[in-house]
């Protein structure tokens, strides 16, 4: 999943090698601690024994809404492909299985960090941007 994390980042354009090296030391470390506890999953996908593409979900707990009574919501994260296998299906099959997941346990609201690349398959699979829930980001330590 490191490597795979670090390939996402790389085709987003950053190329800070020692900042790569460290998220992925950092990747590393959480990955240890919080997914036997359940608190990342994440699915990869093979192809002649190689892992070439994976996906994570984060379930979390927000306050009910209108839109979401439980508060229950499925966060979509790290959809990655290796560039030799793209646009064979491999995404599209890894972001259906974690949403399939999402709705046997009952979660009714999904939404999905998209870069630029998987903006379109996500757009396929129903997601778009909220007009009512408008998500706006900032660096606190800039």
């Amino acid at each position: 999943m490191v490597r795979l994390r670090r390939c996402m980042f790389e085709a987003m354009g950053f190329a800070d090698a020692e900042c790569l090296d460290a998220m992925c030391s950092q990747s590393r470390a959480f990955f240890r601690d919080v997914v036997p506890g359940g608190g990342f999953r994440f699915w990869m996908a093979e192809s002649e024994n190689q892992v070439v593409g994976a996906i994570g979900m984060v379930i979390h707990s927000t306050p009910p809404s209108p839109e979401n009574l439980l508060g229950t919501e499925a966060y979509l994260m790290n959809l990655v492909v290796l560039p030799e296998h793209r646009r064979r299906g491999v995404g599209n099959a890894l972001l259906r299985h974690a949403m399939a997941v999402a709705v046997t346990e009952g979660i009714s609201v999904a939404s999905v960090h998209a870069c630029q690349a998987s903006r379109a398959l996500c757009e396929r699979s129903g997601f778009a941007v909220s007009s009512s829930l408008p998500e706006m980001r900032i660096d606190l330590c800039r």
